[in-house]
This record gives structure tokens, sequence and C-alpha cells, in this order.
């Protein structure tokens, strides 16, 4: 059902919320399968023969650590994934040009030849945005873009991304769940944050922002996202509502 026809791309919103509440409801499921093991295991006195109580424990014994291993294998996993992902941030920070101190984050601007712009979580949370990306776009245009970062950052995409990463390193790689949880998170996150740009600033700014943004970079899926956009409606300009955090 998540992975067939574009009903996906036309709600990206539902189908993000899907994807996880099946993750959760599958952990619920497989935590509510072990403590019904442990349950049995200690009235295991009570089976039919002795074969049977040392299976019922053997199992009880194998799902806790089972779920321990995984524990462990996240609790070790989660810190190189968090490392690497400050040590690239942190690349940035010599070359920060200007801090603006908003209402909920701090806007950052950068000197880069690339035209970058991303949400950092945290405390305070940061929008980076590069000096390439604020001269190749209009006032406008880098208002929609700041906009659908501060969209990340309101809406916890990191979080959400960081577990749809820790997910795919404790399942198999043969396993397509693990790699789609991830992939899909990957691209829902991104038009869940177009959708809440455009009610705000404007569906035809943020489109050409990224049409512009396609052609610097030639990314083809920017392109998608721009024509995207011009397939629906979204309110006029008297009804939208900026939130002062991102204005520019």
């Amino acid at each position: 059902m998540l992975t067939v026809g574009h009903w996906p791309v036309r709600h990206p919103r539902i189908a993000l919320t899907l994807w996880f509440g099946a993750f959760f409801g599958g952990g619920i499921l497989v935590l509510g399968a072990v403590i019904t093991t442990i349950a049995a295991a200690l009235n295991a006195g009570a089976a039919p023969t002795v074969a049977e109580a040392i299976m019922v424990t053997l199992a009880a014994w194998v799902s806790v650590g089972a779920i321990g291993a995984v524990v462990a294998f996240v609790g070790v996993s989660a810190e190189p994934l968090a490392h690497s992902y400050r040590r690239s941030l942190a690349r940035l920070a010599p070359v920060a040009v200007a801090r603006q101190e908003r209402r909920g984050f701090t806007l950052v601007w950068f000197d880069s030849p690339s035209p970058v712009a991303c949400a950092v979580p945290g405390r305070p949370a940061e929008i980076l945005v590069s000096t390439a990306m604020r001269d190749l776009l209009s006032a406008p245009q880098l208002q929609a873009v700041i906009a659908h970062e501060y969209a990340h950052l309101r809406l916890r995409h990191g979080w959400a991304m960081r577990i749809a990463e820790l997910n795919a390193l404790c399942l198999p790689g043969a396993l397509r769940a693990g790699q789609g949880l991830k992939r899909a998170t990957s691209l829902l996150i991104e038009l869940v944050a177009d959708d809440a740009a455009a009610r705000q600033a404007g569906a035809a700014h943020l489109a050409n922002a990224l049409t512009r943004l396609a052609a610097a970079t030639d990314d083809p899926g920017l392109a998608v996202r721009a024509e995207r956009l011009t397939l629906r409606r979204w309110p006029t300009a008297a009804r939208r509502r900026l939130p002062e955090p991102i204005r520019i």
C-alpha cells in the first residue's frame, strides 16, 4: 500500500505518518511477543511436559538476548552517525559570514560557491544558507527556501531521518523494508517541507527557486519537485501567513 501508485507523492504527510505507524506498530508487536514469551517462561512450571517448559524458557532468553543485542547495536551505531553529521557541519563554521538570531532558530550565512541550504536541529536550531544561494535567488524565492528548511525544524524531520537510518542499519541489506523506510523518509520529508513552504511563502516562488537550483546543480529531482508544485492549488497571497521567524 505504501509503495504502490503515486498517491504518496500527492499526500506525503499521510504517507510519512503511515510509514512510521507501520514501523512503530511492528516494534510494539515484537515487544508484545517478547513480553508474552517471558510471561510464559515465568509460568513454565505449568507446562504439560518438561521439554515444553525448557523450550519456552529458552525462547524467552533468546528473545531477551535479541532485544539486548538490538539496543546495544543502536547505541553503538547512533553516535558515529551523529558524529559524522556534526563533523560535516563543523566544516561550515569557519566560513560563516553572518549570524542572525531569530525566534526559534539562528539563520547562518556561510561563504560557498555552491547553492546550499540545510536545517540543523539542536539548541539553538540553525538554518544554514550559502552566499551562492543568496546570490542565485530572488528575495521571495530565498524566503521560500528558508520556509522549507524551517518546516524541517518545526516538524522534527531530523529525528525521522535518524530513526530511518538506524532502522536500515539494524535490518539486513537483503530486507527491502530497511532501505525502503530510509528511501521513503528521505523523499517524503522533502515533499512535506515543500508543501509547508508553498502554503506559507507561495508555491510559485518555491517552484521557481527549485527550477533555478535544478539548473545550477544539474539535479533533475529538484525540477521534478518544482513541477509537482504546479499540479495543485495553493492559497493565494492574501491567505498566506508567513511565520515571523522566517521573514528575511
